[in-house]
């Protein structure tokens, strides 16, 4: 590995899974913050606040900053906020997404009774643990009837503890799909709104910053995708939900494959 990078660093399935911390990951950040290199995570996860990674994470003794942080949740908000949408909006998510929207200006409706709701200019959907049939009811009256449908991300899945899954952000987004008859627009990772935040914040959106930038993550379809779309590098970890037999079949081929972050640290220590 080169010796100067920027570096974007996905968290479930990556730095932990679940309640769990994965190998290697607080080594990994003590080496990069050793080395002064710019770093952000990027998460798809929306259900979380910024202040709630910055704290959980320092729960592991890792250090970051609440600029270093972003979710999909603030991705999707200032989506909508950039376009004029200020609510109300129809959210379905937890509290890194209300959170999100709040700060960025835009009024919303939670659990909303499908058949007494006013009209909502968006429906906003992340991963949300209390999904039930009648905020399906709702999403899907509120889009037939002409509000965007946005979502946070398309993970159909995220690890969870013991090698387990747990259904996703585009779990939920199928169901409104199917019964709305309408597909989302998604900000988060692979899409560029998201990807062009962490740039920002990384000082990195002109070429020559770009080529040092590292995109660390444990799946194909979103990390490593995002890498190749951006012309950025991609570092596979097979901590999380992606496998080595996926990576056979994957059109999207990342410039390094790793076990986890310790044996990406210990590359990257060594170069």
């Amino acid at each position: 590995m080169r010796a100067v990078y920027r570096w974007i660093v996905d968290l479930d399935g990556v730095v932990y899974r679940g309640q769990e911390l994965l190998p290697g990951a607080r080594r990994f950040f003590q080496a990069v913050q050793g080395r002064n290199e710019p770093l952000v995570v990027l998460t798809n996860n929306s259900t979380a606040t910024v202040e709630q990674y910055v704290s959980r994470l320092a729960g592991w003794g890792i250090a970051v900053r609440r600029e270093q942080v972003i979710t999909s949740a603030l991705a999707a908000a200032r989506w909508l906020a950039q376009r004029g949408m200020r609510g109300p909006v129809l959210a379905i998510g937890e509290d890194g997404l209300l959170q999100a929207l709040q700060e960025h200006g835009v009024s919303y409706l939670a659990d909303a009774d499908p058949l007494a709701m006013p009209a909502v200019q968006a429906v906003v959907v992340g991963l949300d643990g209390q999904f039930t049939y009648r905020k399906l009811y709702a999403a899907c009256l509120a889009v037939r009837g002409g509000a965007a449908f946005v979502g946070t991300n398309p993970d159909p899945s995220l690890p969870a503890e013991g090698g387990r899954l747990r259904p996703g952000c585009g779990s939920l987004l199928a169901a409104i799909a199917a019964c709305s008859g309408v597909s989302p627009t998604v900000v988060g990772k692979p899409y560029p709104e998201i990807m062009e935040m962490a740039l920002e914040r990384l000082q990195a959106t002109q070429p020559e910053s770009r080529r040092q930038v590292v995109v660390v993550g444990d799946r194909l379809d979103t990390d490593m995708r995002a890498a190749a779309q951006l012309g950025l590098r991609g570092a596979l970890v097979l901590s999380g939900v992606a496998t080595r037999q996926d990576l056979e079949r994957s059109p999207y081929r990342p410039d390094f494959v790793f076990a986890d972050l310790g044996e990406l640290t210990d590359a990257l220590l060594s170069a």
